[in-house]
């Protein structure tokens, strides 16, 4: 596959003519996909003043902005703003009656996406970014390792003196006896929806999939909710999962916890059967379309990394040092792809460390890498109420103590709450029993998302939950509700 390529020596004897007329003998830093990580990569690097090279096989930009943090919060927001009409004579309006138009509400998303990328076949507005960088390349294709340092694209070779693998993940699709006899949607194709299914299952019941049930559900799609475990949004504190799932209950969602799906069946006329055991009890439910939104897996398979080196962990993940180093020392990873916590922002810091890392590595500067900091990462899940949490739940943090410094607050008593008429959430805070700092923050809640990181910041700057309680906070707010439940503090 590889015959006929010319012999390296060392960083400056090979050269090649891209398909893009770009002629190039080698880059400092060779970075693949466009994502969150990939394009804070590019930055770290430039900031050292290195030559960078960047490979996109789809849209720049990756996921977020494309597919999914972003057309996502747009569709929600247009359930949202649906949801009100329909509570508007509690507000001593009428409107008559309501409806909407779902091919409206997608090109709405579909704006939305276009304003942030430019739109185009591959991101306009992030093309004309990367162009005016200096010292940045762009190639659009597919990347695969020929060795350590280089990569095939579109038939030519790039060679990096480092190597950035930021591309992200792809669906995790369970081995569910006969999902693969039926055509199903995953998270991607319900966001991107032409039709909307009279009723729908979706399989999972993480951040994700709750946030496509609100958004069906408030459109009168008949949703059928199935998570494998106890709760729903699993990774929160128990308290808050516990009123998430209720809030999408009352929005009309049913919900079935401890869900096995022992068969799914393609059934006549278009209809959907999924056996499903929960509590002990057998149920066969006919849904138009399936949703599988079961998680992610690092996105690999073409990259070919035997030829790099590069091992992965027991899950078929990248392994990555805090400076975002992999186990072949010229070989960076950062963003999703690495296996740790997969947000926007996260990878956003990881790409930045990785790519001026890798840029200081590449020029043999001897300053000391930078390593990434994830003490502090707050994150939000956009059903509504919001849910936000930074920290330790309850009970990762009683696995370290047998006292905790707790405090609470229904967030339906502050005065914001009742002025906008939503009354449904809670804030709760976890401290040390002795140091009386912060270990936890969570909450549901409107503006949630917000809130949380003045409870964040406390916590990165290693407040006491005292300072929280003692602080003046504006009237009405829902920020006022971390100083309530701040002064509740006590220990259990």
């Amino acid at each position: 596959m590889h015959l006929n390529r010319p012999v390296m020596t060392d960083f400056g004897t090979r050269q090649k003519i891209f398909s893009n007329s770009m002629a190039k003998k080698s880059f400092d830093v060779v970075v693949i996909g466009t994502g969150s990580a990939g394009f804070s990569a590019i930055e770290g690097a430039l900031s050292l003043g290195a030559s960078v090279c960047v490979i996109e096989k789809e849209r720049f930009g990756g996921e977020c902005p494309n597919f999914a943090c972003v057309p996502s919060k747009a569709i929600l927001k247009a359930a949202k703003a649906y949801r009100l009409m329909g509570h508007a004579r509690e507000y001593g309006i009428d409107l008559g009656s309501r409806s909407y138009d779902f091919k409206r509400v997608m090109n709405y998303r579909q704006g939305v996406v276009e304003a942030i990328t430019g739109g185009g076949e591959h991101g306009d507005r992030y093309i004309k970014i990367l162009d005016e960088m200096k010292g940045v390349e762009r190639v659009i294709g597919e990347a695969t390792f020929v060795d350590a340092h280089t990569v095939e694209v579109n038939g030519e070779d790039v060679y990096g003196k480092t190597i950035i693998i930021a591309t992200g993940t792809v669906d995790f699709i369970p081995p569910i006896p006969g999902l693969d006899e039926i055509t199903f949607w995953g998270w991607k194709e319900a966001i991107t929806a032409k039709r909307q299914p009279k009723s729908m299952a979706i399989i999972g019941g993480g951040p994700v999939g709750c946030e496509i049930a609100t958004f069906y559900a408030s459109f009168g799609t008949r949703v059928l909710l199935l998570q494998a475990n106890p709760v729903v949004l699993h990774r929160e504190d128990a308290e808050i999962s516990q009123i998430a799932e209720s809030v999408l209950q009352h929005l009309g969602v049913e919900v079935i916890t401890d869900a096995k799906i022992t068969e799914i069946v393609n059934a006549r006329g278009g209809v959907t059967g999924l056996n499903v055991e929960s509590g002990g009890v057998a149920q066969m439910h006919a849904v138009e379309t399936v949703v599988v939104a079961t998680g992610k897996r690092p996105n690999i398979d073409g990259l070919h990394l035997d030829e790099s080196g590069v091992l992965l962990d027991k899950r078929g993940a990248l392994t990555t040092t805090k400076d975002q180093r992999t186990n072949v020392k010229h070989i960076f990873a950062a963003g999703d792809v690495d296996g740790g916590m997969q947000f926007t922002h996260t990878a956003h810091h990881e790409g930045w460390i990785a790519g001026y890392n890798a840029a200081l590595l590449a020029k043999r500067k001897r300053t000391a890498p930078r390593k990434r900091d994830m003490r502090v990462v707050p994150r939000a899940t956009f059903i509504d109420p919001e849910v936000a949490s930074v920290g330790v739940t309850e009970a990762e943090a009683r696995a370290k103590h047998k006292k905790l410094l707790i405090g609470r607050y229904l967030v339906g008593s502050l005065g914001r709450s009742v002025t906008d008429n939503s009354r449904v959430g809670m804030i709760k805070l976890i401290a040390h029993p002795t140091t009386r700092k912060i270990l936890g923050a969570h909450m549901i809640g409107q503006r949630a998302g917000e809130v949380i990181h003045e409870a964040a910041l406390a916590m990165y700057l290693g407040a006491k939950i005292d300072k929280l309680a003692e602080m003046i906070h504006a009237f009405p707010t829902y920020s006022e509700g971390l100083k309530a439940a701040a002064a509740s503090a006590k220990i259990e």
